[in-house]
């Protein structure tokens, strides 16, 4: 990379074009730094021997430090407000495409709040958590909370201090006037300790331009419609037969047929690595080096069938991501719920309907000659059997009714959790008394409830309203898609899956963050904002026609 500008005048004799090109240039090495800290972190969660986690919590922290130079370098804010001077002086969409002028608002919007976290912060959270997340797996193999409280207590400090420092810097005007409201209410003065208002900051992160109030009304309505459909089900006292599922399931065939249904929707195994890991996740360093990992059960073959079409879903995005900005800002996802929009859809709205498994199961038949309970089985069973709505304890193996809750259990906890209104102690027992609440469980054990997810142990305080997001992103777009790709059932129930990712590609995917929300691309899209009631339609009108409510 070549810098050619260096003072302030230098500055000003450069081309509108030099001056983005030198911005791009440093974004790019950002990104291939961002890109080894994805293979590092993939390592970690599929093949690093235990013993390294102290060194990879060191490289980690090495690593984000030589990172946050680069995204914080004066040269780059000089070249930065040299744009902005440009833009109120002139008219930049002379020079610019629409791409090129979302990457200078993006790498602005990135820098600012880079430059208000001191590197300290930067590094002590990026080596807290290689560690948290080693001890997070100990404590979840022995189902110990205890063994992780001490780690979670340290996250959502370094958490509160980096959001902190954004609010206070200007980062999140929203999330300030939150806390501003809070402190005068409560009658504190600006150095008494009030966390209100920092949850919105942390969302932010994960879904942009999001309100958390906005988020409390969907998930009101969501309570309101799917807790009294969960508990019809229940009353219902049946449930369609599904032991052909249910049965010791060889796994070696299992990550064959996984892996076969990955690439028939179009995963790149050249562009990409299927692996094994104790929580799913899609990563990497760029779309050319996709790593998605999954994980299988003996004694169902539907976790692992799922759970692979979820997380194909998302890479399939990031091999789908526009190859004309690789490395700038707009080329990556919009948000995480976006981003989790493109799994779910592939995972319910293609993985759990009819006319996938009209081309499926006589694949997954193949692979298992010798059961005859599977080879007896119908595609219309076969569908009833996936769509059971049975309250479970592990969200990411829950069915798609009751998954919401799941999702709201942890956003309430989080947000009480980082606001200061429960402590990391209280965590198991306010989980365990919102799962009986909401699902009527009873968790015994910590691995099967505060235990479950990886999230906490890397910060991410402020992702799992995204999960729930998604859904609702993902029935809007797909029943647009539905309505734009004539036929769009036969091409699925024969296998032809690139018909509808072409459509994604081009709608979805190569946008990245050209848009300033999810939102906005919905609607761009469809020509409606993000409609909870649509999802809620979608949900009731399917389960009542399975369960004849």
């Amino acid at each position: 990379m070549t810098v050619t500008a260096t003072t302030t005048a230098d500055l000003r004799s450069e081309s509108v074009r030099s001056l983005y090109d030198q911005v791009m240039a440093r974004c790019k090495d950002a990104d291939h730094l961002n890109g080894i800290g994805g293979i590092l972190h993939w390592d970690q969660e599929v093949m690093m021997p235990p013993k390294a986690a102290a060194v990879r919590s060191e490289q980690m922290s090495v690593l984000v430090g030589v990172l946050h130079e680069i995204q914080t370098s004066p040269i780059q804010g000089a070249l930065l407000d040299e744009l902005e001077y440009r833009k109120q002086h002139e008219d930049l969409s002379v020079v610019l495409n629409p791409y090129e002028l979302a990457n200078i608002r993006l790498a602005r919007k990135q820098y600012k709040e880079e430059t208000l976290v001191p590197v300290d912060v930067a590094k002590a959270m990026a080596a807290l958590n290689s560690k948290s997340t080693a001890a997070w797996a100990e404590a979840r193999k022995e189902s110990d909370f205890s063994k992780f409280a001490p780690f979670l207590e340290e996250q959502v400090k370094v958490v509160r201090q980096a959001i902190g420092y954004k609010i206070r810097g200007g980062a999140n005007e929203e999330a300030r006037k939150i806390n501003e409201k809070a402190r005068a209410s409560l009658g504190l003065s600006e150095t008494d300790e009030c966390y209100k208002g920092y949850y919105q900051g942390l969302m932010n992160i994960y879904e942009t331009g999001f309100k958390e109030d906005r988020l409390q009304v969907l998930f009101a309505d969501l309570k309101k419609h799917l807790i009294p459909l969960i508990a019809k089900i229940k009353a219902k006292d049946f449930q369609h037969d599904n032991s052909f599922l249910c049965r010791d399931y060889d796994i070696s065939k299992q990550v064959e047929f996984s892996h076969s249904l990955a690439k028939e929707i179009g995963f790149d195994t050249e562009a990409g690595r299927l692996d094994v890991s104790t929580h799913p996740f899609s990563g990497g360093a760029h779309p050319t080096d996709v790593r998605m990992t999954t994980r299988y059960t003996l004694s169902t073959i539907k976790n692992g069938i799922t759970g692979t079409v979820h997380e194909t879903g998302h890479s399939v995005y990031e091999q789908g991501r526009n190859k004309e900005y690789l490395g700038t800002p707009v080329s990556f996802s919009l948000s995480l719920g976006i981003h989790e929009s493109q799994s779910l859809l592939w995972e319910r709205m293609v993985g759990l309907d009819k006319p996938f498994w009209t081309y499926a199961l006589p694949l997954l038949k193949e692979k298992f000659p010798e059961d005859t309970h599977l080879q007896a089985v119908t595609v219309d069973q076969f569908y009833l059997a996936l769509n059971r709505v049975e309250p479970g304890f592990i969200r990411i193996e829950s069915d798609e009714v009751t998954y919401p809750m799941h999702v709201i259990l942890r956003y309430e906890i989080e947000k009480a959790l980082i606001e200061g209104d429960i402590t990391v102690s209280e965590v198991p027992t306010v989980w365990n008394a919102k799962m009986k609440e909401y699902l009527g469980l009873d968790v015994h054990e910590d691995r099967l409830g505060c235990l479950q997810d990886i999230h906490w142990s890397f910060g991410m305080i402020g992702y799992f309203p995204t999960y729930s997001l998604g859904s609702i992103y993902s029935v809007q777009i797909f029943t647009h898609a539905r309505e734009q790709i004539p036929g769009l059932a036969e091409h699925l129930a024969k296998g032809e899956f690139e018909v509808l990712l072409r459509w994604l590609n081009k709608n979805v995917h190569q946008q990245g963050s050209l848009r300033e929300s999810g939102d906005d691309l919905v609607f761009d899209l469809t020509g409606k904002h993000l409609d909870s009631s649509l999802y809620v339609k979608y949900l009731t009108d399917k389960y009542t026609a399975i369960y004849d409510l």
